[in-house]
């Protein structure tokens, strides 16, 4: 590794690179849906967003974090997410039993990516169903997700109620 690079802390350089990975992609996702459209931009995502939560359970596996639950769930996704996309995440589980947990997040680098370049279109809430619902079954089939409360629609946090199907 060249010397420069070894004098930055490691926080330091993970802020920084997906800071920029998350940036790389908000602009490229903006790009997509100026030229395909809403329709086509939301079947696109969907499709690579779930695909992306369901790879997500490796790292999941990796850290040890692999719970049934959805209080366990709840604990995995804001861990997963914040080793992928970056510290920027702020997350606090609001509430959370073997059965349903909710979990907010009041910080977030999608959000602020879009922000820094002047996105005003909601980019993110069907990607993050589609990540959440493909993470949590693929952990446990029996889980399902939904979003309640989205950032990019304006909300105060982003809101997701994690809930064992009977």
């Amino acid at each position: 590794m060249i010397d420069a690079i070894k004098k930055v802390p490691a926080e330091n350089r993970w802020a920084v690179a997906s800071k920029t990975m998350t940036g790389a992609i908000m602009a490229t996702n903006k790009v997509i849906l100026d030229i395909v459209g809403r329709e086509k931009y939301n079947e696109f995502m969907e499709k690579i967003w779930s695909e992306g939560g369901k790879a997500s359970k490796q790292i999941a596996d990796t850290l040890g974090m692999n719970g049934k639950d959805a209080k366990s769930i709840a604990d995995t996704v804001q861990g997963v997410a914040t080793v992928e996309m970056g510290p920027e995440f702020k997350f606090v589980i609001v509430e959370a039993t073997e059965e349903k947990a909710t979990l907010r997040c009041t910080e977030c680098p999608w959000l602020n990516r879009a922000k820094e370049l002047g996105i005003s279109d909601d980019m993110c809430s069907l990607a993050d169903q589609a990540y959440a619902n493909g993470f949590a079954k693929t952990i446990n089939p029996k889980m399902k997700v939904t979003i309640i409360k989205a950032m990019p629609r304006g909300d105060a946090h982003c809101e997701w109620i994690y809930e064992l199907e009977k």
